[in-house]
């Protein structure tokens, strides 16, 4: 198996806790604590999707993930049905992918992006 697992810096557990497993339905794989009342470092995860937060300074305020999804509708409804905000409903890209933008409470933004909803284009960077 090979996995990618981004860490995404967070300054509030409760707040994490709030909208990554209530609002979004990842369950806490594991929390780290050197000692208690320390910060947290933890995994939470949604099906294969992996991620870890972290207290710990690690990772950096607004970093942008991309999180592959089979069903960005499902997403979406998730969302309106627990308000999670949004930047709206998923947009057809250009590219050939629908995606669904989040921003969590700490500056993080989440493209959840379903890929090949539609044909899309390729620019490709090459000499004529």
């Amino acid at each position: 198996m090979e996995r990618v697992v981004p860490v995404l810096q967070i300054d509030d557990y409760q707040q994490a806790c709030d909208y990554y497993v209530d609002g979004l339905g990842f369950s806490i794989d594991f929390e780290h604590r050197h000692e208690p009342g320390f910060p947290v470092f933890m995994g939470i995860r949604k099906g294969e999707l992996y991620m870890h937060l972290s207290e710990h300074g690690r990772g950096h305020p607004g970093t942008e993930v991309y999180v592959f999804v089979d069903d960005v509708k499902f997403w979406y409804e998730r969302c309106q049905a627990k308000s999670v905000p949004t930047d709206g409903p998923p947009d057809a890209k250009p590219w050939g992918n629908t995606e669904l933008a989040l921003k969590d409470p700490f500056r993080n933004l989440l493209r959840i992006t379903q890929i090949g909803t539609h044909k899309g284009q390729s620019t490709p960077n090459k000499p004529g």
